[in-house]
């Protein structure tokens, strides 16, 4: 009984740990995209201008990736002592 709540718990928790990022992963072009939409890239007046953007841009990236790393960490963490308890709990039964 309990390894089989076990088994539900790792599928769900490997589930959701893939469909986000790949769902991030997918939605990071459309909103790409619709922001060109509502604001057309406007040509940059100056070279400077285009720097600060593309440093921006990287900046942002970088943010995000590190930001998908601690929770992808948090959640292996999270999923790893759900694991551990129910079988501590099954051998002092």
């Amino acid at each position: 009984m309990i390894l089989g709540i076990a088994t539900v718990v790792v599928l769900v928790l490997l589930a959701v740990a893939l469909f986000p990022s790949k769902k991030r992963a997918g939605d990071a072009t459309p909103s790409n995209n619709a922001s060109t939409l509502f604001h057309p890239p406007e040509p940059s007046s100056n070279l400077r201008e285009q720097q600060v953007q593309e440093e921006a841009e990287a900046i942002a990236t970088e943010y995000q990736r590190r930001a998908d790393e601690a929770w992808l960490e948090e959640l292996s963490v999270k999923a790893s002592n759900l694991l551990k308890a129910p079988t501590k709990t099954a051998r002092k039964q």
